[in-house]
């Protein structure tokens, strides 16, 4: 029997390569690299099935499920949580896929190896044989040992501030820092497999030869851990954050982005403690697995109806989809329609509060207008009020210069005198004091 590997052919992430590539190397020979999206429409052309190593993450495409019966799989590494997409109420397929014919394919080659604790616990609750078997890329070997000119630190797709924090701790250590991203966009590549795989040991090797490994990157983390590289994971949050790396992080030296940049986390970059070899059985165990695997199918031949161990027929399968999914659709339908109509009530509202903020809006303005002439009209009052001080205040001065003079008409001496002034002017100017 031939065999072969599964491949995320249109993949953005370089780990996706380095998982394909830790699973190649350990086969006798690889024949087949199956698209990872693609599993029920595999064949091969001589009619015998594939041994194949089908260590990934699941299901990204639910309708394709389960894989082609020219598959004679391996599940090891299996990673399922729907891009954790699953959890939610909104996504129309959570773990229908996982029962029924579904599980039934699982059953046939069972146990089925998990990558991460979630899975597991997840197929167990299904009632899928499954067990803890670890990521296929603990199984990485060495890469050449090239001695750098200068001692480097890579940070490996980490925050901006963590890749700065790094950069200060080098300072005048003479250690360069590299950032790195496992951002590899083949979407539209005509890469050979040839060529990803020297992207692949080109990356690696890299890894291989740094002081230091600072990331948040799973197949970057386990891939140091595999080589034996110093290697520092930065969580998002704190332990246990992501589910994938679990029980990883009991085996690897992590803290939160935030403990690492603050310095509370005591690791030294640039004198990295050594890794713990808490892999290194999970790491064995993997290794013989595959190898045993490879060591059975080799010499067996026989047609794919023969070496199936699945006993649904193709109308089955297929019915089994199509009610499946119908189930499926007509569920979302109904989570769709609800929150359909939840928006309506929200648009509804929203609209009658629209309205009030619009009565609002206008009854500001016209309390601002009628504010401002209230304003204006007190300002007037003001000013009227001003005036009629002032015209006050003279109305008084005036009746105070009044007095006064009528006090000094009132001296018998000025009196006297005007009588003297009167006897020698005529009468039209004669001054008469009782009128004043």
């Amino acid at each position: 029997m031939k065999f072969g590997v599964m491949v995320h052919k249109h993949t953005q992430n370089i780990g996706d390569d380095i998982q394909t590539f830790a699973a190649a190397r350990l086969l006798p020979e690889l024949t087949y690299f199956l698209d990872r999206e693609r599993l029920d429409s595999f064949v091969t052309e001589d009619g015998e099935p594939a041994a194949v190593v089908m260590s990934a993450w699941y299901m990204w495409h639910k309708w394709n499920w389960p894989p082609s019966k020219y598959i004679m799989p391996l599940y090891v590494g299996m990673h399922y949580t729907d891009n954790e997409l699953a959890q939610q109420d909104g996504s129309p397929v959570k773990t229908e896929f996982l029962t029924g014919i579904g599980k039934e394919h699982f059953d046939a080659y069972s146990p089925i190896g998990c990558r991460d604790t979630y899975t597991e616990r997840t197929f167990k609750e299904l009632g899928i044989d499954a067990y803890f078997s670890g990521c296929i890329t603990l199984t990485l070997p060495k890469m050449p040992i090239v001695k750098p000119e200068r001692e480097y630190v890579c940070c490996v797709d980490v925050s901006k501030a963590a890749a700065e924090h790094t950069r200060k701790l080098l300072e005048g250590t003479g250690i360069e820092l590299r950032e790195i991203t496992h951002y590899k966009d083949y979407r539209n590549s005509d890469a050979t497999w040839e060529e990803r795989v020297k992207n692949v040991t080109d990356l690696l090797t890299v890894y291989q030869n740094a002081k230091c490994v600072v990331t948040r990157r799973l197949h970057c983390a386990l891939p140091c851990l595999a080589m034996g590289v110093p290697v520092l994971t930065l969580n998002n949050e704190k332990a246990g954050a992501d589910i994938r790396f679990e029980p990883y992080y009991d085996w690897l030296h992590n803290c939160s982005r935030e403990e690492y940049i603050s310095g509370e986390y005591d690791y030294d970059i640039t004198d990295p403690p050594a890794n713990s070899e808490k892999h290194l059985e999970c790491r064995e165990r993997l290794i013989k697995t595959v190898t045993d695997f490879a060591e059975k199918y080799k010499d067996i031949h026989g047609t794919a109806e023969e070496l199936a161990k699945t006993a649904y027929t193709q109308e089955q399968l297929i019915n089994w989809r199509h009610d499946t999914m119908k189930n499926c659709m007509d569920r979302w339908l109904y989570v769709t329609r609800g929150h359909i109509h939840t928006i309506a009530k929200l648009e509804k509202r929203s609209a009658k509060l629209g309205e009030e903020k619009k009565k609002s809006a206008d009854l500001s303005k016209k309390l601002a207008a009628e504010k401002k002439l209230t304003e204006e009209q007190s300002r007037r009052i003001a000013e009227l009020e001003s005036k009629l001080a002032a015209a006050e205040n003279g109305l008084a001065e005036s009746e105070r210069q009044n007095k006064r003079m009528r006090k000094i008409i009132s001296c018998r001496c000025v009196r006297y005198s005007v009588a003297a002034r009167n006897a020698f002017v005529k009468k039209n100017k004669k001054i008469k004091i009782d009128d004043i």
